[in-house]
């Protein structure tokens, strides 16, 4: 088992405390990083795989740090990518996970100044006693290098990562999990929420969210109805049914005017609508700890009209 540290950008811890919620770790960042930190880093020829100055360019928009503790890299992005579906069901703004390291923001800063006595008694005492580029390997793996990240409307979103959220997603995290184990078909729903916001365009992402809900949720003719009322059923628990059915309604025919070419002016507050849909439905698949088929939604709905 190793633990592998993931910069978030954007987001802004509520204090300077860490979280620990094993698996998974949230970390201020306490200290900057020198370019020449990172220079040091590939001068020894630690395993990075990026340039210093790509780093540093995205570490200036780091205020955190997300641990995660896996067998390796491609699992610890699993679990990332399930942690930041179940902040993003609770209004944080989407982000990007630049890349991966070994260690710590707050252990790889001020390594280059600790290599050397002089400049050593230069820093805040506290960083005086680390990591140097001679006596360590920090190991790198880039990941989400992009900024073509879709905010959606900003006053729909927070930035603030406060100790509570952080703990009630970490145990969404596990709850999930079992979700995925009973179906395969979770595991896409919870792909399209960690990656939709990181589509180059609104078109794009808002074709693949609904990719996702299709292939979950999509059967028979009359889809858009059909869907429609489905969704409106699974959400019952967590939103009134006919706001949710209007919303899909309204998102499927976004939906097919983009695929035909028809779409014009595909705003935020079209994109937050197929996004709004798809965080709803997860919402309230954790809420039944399953995901019930046509059939059970229909039963469902049939059985509520019944005397």
């Amino acid at each position: 088992m190793a633990r592998f540290y993931f910069p978030l950008l954007f987001w802004i811890p509520s204090s300077s405390v860490e979280v620990d919620a094993a698996p998974f770790g949230l970390h201020p960042r306490r200290w900057d990083v020198s370019v020449f930190d990172l220079y040091s880093l590939a001068a020894e020829k630690h395993p990075i795989r990026m340039t210093a100055e790509l780093m540093q360019f995205y570490l200036r928009h780091v205020n955190l740090e997300i641990s995660v503790d896996a067998a390796d890299h491609a699992e610890a992005k699993k679990h990332l990518d399930t942690l930041r579906a179940m902040l993003y069901i609770d209004g944080i703004m989407p982000t990007i996970a630049p890349f991966a390291t070994s260690y710590s923001i707050n252990e790889y800063a001020g390594m280059n100044s600790r290599s050397s006595s002089r400049l050593r008694g230069m820093l805040p005492e506290d960083m005086r006693i680390g990591i140097t580029a001679q006596d360590s390997r920090v190991e790198g793996w880039p990941a989400e290098l992009t900024f073509s990240v879709l905010h959606g409307e900003d006053d729909s979103f927070s930035m603030a990562i406060h100790a509570s959220a952080f703990m009630k997603a970490t145990e969404a995290v596990a709850e999930w999990q079992e979700i995925e184990a009973q179906s395969k078909k979770a595991a896409i729903l919870r792909t399209a929420l960690a990656k939709a916001p990181l589509f180059p365009d609104r078109e794009s992402s808002i074709l693949f969210i609904w990719q996702a809900l299709e292939a979950v949720f999509g059967k028979g003719p009359e889809l858009s109805f059909r869907m429609s009322i489905s969704l409106a059923e699974l959400c019952g628990p967590v939103a009134p049914r006919t706001e949710t059915y209007a919303e899909a309604k309204k998102s499927y025919k976004d939906r097919s005017e983009i695929t035909h070419g028809k779409a014009h002016n595909v705003d935020d507050k079209t994109w937050m609508r197929a996004w709004g849909l798809l965080a709803r439905t997860i919402r309230s698949i954790l809420r039944r700890r399953c995901i019930p088929s046509e059939d059970e939604l229909f039963s469902e709905l049939l059985s509520r009209g019944s005397p």
